[in-house]
């Protein structure tokens, strides 16, 4: 209850993570260093790697948590179909991204994971496949709510500021708006789909969400991997001896 007024499931779900998203995501250190211009190109080239692993395998997971529904959750099981068709292939963006930058996509997409988008993509297989699909929701609220709140904005400063090209930044400019729509079905779903029962597993899946893009975004923000020197470095034309 809020001035009297009685909360849906997902006004719940909000009030009960708040502190989580604050902590994790939005006081990250990674946004401060973005935005006092501190941050490099080299550290969007590790954004991109590890989103292209957390994207390659939503579609996956949600597929997977489809199949383990039984019929008396269609709903839940519907949502989780369409999700799935919507995000299959996302993981292309970051790939054109990268190759907007004039770098071998393939060769950095090739390195293993970090601990961040790992976390993220574990995660969301054990939800689809231990019984806990529902919780699901509380990840997709968490995803598409950053989507639409933060990709916008960094796109731009990135383009300003960093001197981004903007065909490489097709990831976040579009998910600032594919992820408008898809939190609002994320709303709608949790409150069709969701139950008293079921809330601790959304918010517990919207809770750890956070915390492993918290971890993410501090993996870019400390990240002193090198893309840029290496490829100039690479494309200077060999010295000649008179």
């Amino acid at each position: 209850m809020s001035g009297g007024v009685l909360m849906d499931l997902f006004d719940q779900l909000l009030a009960a993570t708040a502190a989580d998203q604050r902590r994790y995501v939005l006081d990250n250190p990674l946004f401060a260093l973005v935005a006092s211009g501190q941050a490099t190109r080299d550290q969007y080239v590790v954004y991109l790697r590890e989103t292209y692993y957390l994207v390659r395998h939503t579609s996956r997971a949600l597929a997977r948590a489809a199949s383990h529904v039984d019929d008396d959750q269609r709903a839940l099981r519907a949502w989780l179909v369409e999700q799935a068709n919507e995000e299959h292939g996302h993981e292309q963006f970051c790939l054109k991204d990268l190759h907007g930058l004039g770098l071998d996509a393939t060769a950095i997409t090739s390195r293993m994971p970090g601990p961040g988008a790992w976390g993220v993509v574990t995660q969301n297989y054990f939800f689809a496949g231990a019984g806990h699909p529902e919780a699901l929701l509380g990840v997709a609220s968490a995803t598409e709510g950053m989507g639409a709140q933060l990709a916008g904005d960094l796109a731009s400063v990135l383009i300003r500021r960093y001197g981004i090209p903007e065909r490489a930044t097709t990831f976040l400019r579009s998910h600032a708006g594919f992820d408008q729509r898809h939190y609002e079905q994320a709303r709608d779903a949790v409150n069709r789909c969701g139950t008293a029962a079921s809330l601790p597993w959304i918010e517990h899946g919207r809770r750890m969400t956070f915390f492993h893009y918290g971890g993410l975004f501090r993996e870019v923000a400390a990240s002193t991997e090198r893309f840029f020197a290496l490829r100039t470095a690479h494309e200077q034309p060999e010295s000649t001896h008179a």
